[in-house]
């Protein structure tokens, strides 16, 4: 398709947004492996940590699922000197957002 209405920057800016927000999924996974290791590597003698253990696992899928997807969202990126500018756009934004949400 070709678009006519979407101005150029729009795709790049979707796209680092996008990429924003899995580095955030991913940071949030790893604080919670982290967490949960640390949880197992501590844990009182003959306890059961079954269920942390299986968390851990399900964690550690969430977190490759998110790297995978980070990776295609990547490979989208055509223009490099484009997609930093979409990032300085894109966190100036979150930025005035978050001081607009604060007052």
């Amino acid at each position: 398709m070709k678009y006519n209405q979407l101005p150029e920057a729009y795709k790049a800016d979707t796209l680092a947004s996008a990429l924003y927000a899995r580095e955030m999924e991913y940071f949030h996974y790893e604080f919670d492996a982290k967490n949960f290791e640390h949880l197992i590597d501590n844990a009182p003698a003959g306890a059961n940590t079954k269920d942390i253990q299986e968390r851990l696992e399900s964690t550690r899928e969430q977190m490759a699922a998110v790297d995978n997807t980070y990776k295609a969202l990547e490979a989208q990126i055509t223009d490099q000197s484009e997609h930093e500018a979409a990032v300085i756009r894109t966190t100036k934004k979150r930025e005035e957002d978050e001081i607009r949400s604060d007052k």
